[in-house]
């Protein structure tokens, strides 16, 4: 039997926020077709993309009175999936409806769980909070890759590749010279690269202002399924042997659409220069940019590795270490999942 793509008790990111609106929004999650919408108070439900009287489409549909109307035949749904109209009069059975997920909304995301219900806790989703924290400046954004999510979770974990696809924003000398430190504990893999006395990226000139040399840091952390994290900092040469406050946090949720199709929400946030709209312009143009410049790389990768008639493996090395050990972690998790009764 071929090996599960994805780990399904677990919470996906599904939608920012933003994108979440009374009209209902078809997107594809993990190979199922799931359709969202916001009720009349705020809350955002999920339901199966499916009608369950002729399989059409629900995401073709209206809102009414808090329910989901196919588009077909005017069955409508409520938020948890039970049919509460069928036009022609029928009274619709208690087993008669849609499947609905678990939904949260939180830190600018709506996050779905895909497993079984009963195992949905909230405290396992990621936490986002400086997203929406006072004390933080956040931008953020939105891509969708034609690749697959585990080849995105390589490039973030792996990020000697700046020095070669970012050369106008995030490249910066000895970060594919500098050794890469890598542990995994309590469920997470982080790797460490410091990089002292050097010349900054540069997103950190034009941010900071600053062309002086830096000592410079990249932690790289991997939340299974789908968040890889990018702690950034730059300080002044000498004044710290420890990272304390980073210049900038990148938050990467890489959920699967299909094994070679993923939804991209990202958000960038730093604790300095809040409200200088300048800084935050800076920092989303930037980054827009960068991470356009990962998707040309990932999208001509994945086409590569599908028109391999080979199937050639992946070859890893030393700076591939937190990459490979991302993807064991996933591979355990997916294969206990599996196994478990």
């Amino acid at each position: 039997m071929p090996e599960a793509p994805f780990l399904k008790n677990a919470w996906y990111a599904v939608a920012t926020s933003g994108a979440v609106r009374a009209a209902p929004l078809g997107r594809r999650i993990c190979n199922e077709p799931v359709v969202i919408f916001r009720r009349a108070d705020g809350s955002v439900a999920m339901l199966d993309d499916r009608c369950p009287h002729r399989k059409a489409q629900l995401s073709c549909g209206a809102v009414i009175d808090d329910a989901l109307e196919c588009r077909y035949h005017g069955f409508r749904f409520s938020g948890d999936g039970a049919c509460v109209l069928i036009p022609a009069g029928d009274v619709p059975p208690a087993a008669f409806r849609a499947r609905a997920y678990p939904v949260v909304e939180q830190h600018g995301f709506v996050f779905a769980w895909f497993g079984e219900a009963g195992k949905a806790d909230p405290s396992l989703i990621p936490d986002l909070s400086r997203n929406d924290s006072p004390d933080w400046a956040a931008v953020r954004d939105y891509l969708y890759v034609k690749a697959g999510y585990k080849l995105l979770i390589d490039n973030i974990m792996d990020l000697t590749h700046t020095a070669f696809v970012h050369k106008t924003t995030l490249a910066g000398p000895q970060v594919a010279e500098t050794p890469l430190e890598v542990s995994v504990n309590d469920g997470v893999v982080r790797g460490e690269r410091v990089m002292r006395n050097v010349d900054p990226a540069p997103i950190f000139r034009a941010a900071l202002g600053r062309d002086g040399k830096i000592d410079r840091w990249q932690i790289m952390e991997y939340h299974p399924p789908i968040l890889a994290v990018a702690i950034l900092a730059a300080k002044e040469p000498g004044t710290v042997t420890t990272l304390d406050v980073p210049t900038h946090i990148l938050y990467n949720l890489f959920t699967p659409e299909t094994e070679r199709s993923t939804h991209y929400f990202w958000s960038t946030v730093r604790c300095w220069a809040l409200d200088d709209m300048a800084v935050s312009k800076t920092y989303l143009d930037m980054s827009r940019t960068a991470f356009n410049e990962d998707v040309e790389i990932v999208e001509g990768q994945q086409r590569m590795i599908d028109d391999d008639p080979r199937g050639s493996a992946l070859a890893y090395f030393s700076a591939d270490k937190a990459a490979l050990e991302a993807r064991r972690l996933l591979t355990r998790l997916i294969r206990a999942e599996a196994s478990t009764p």
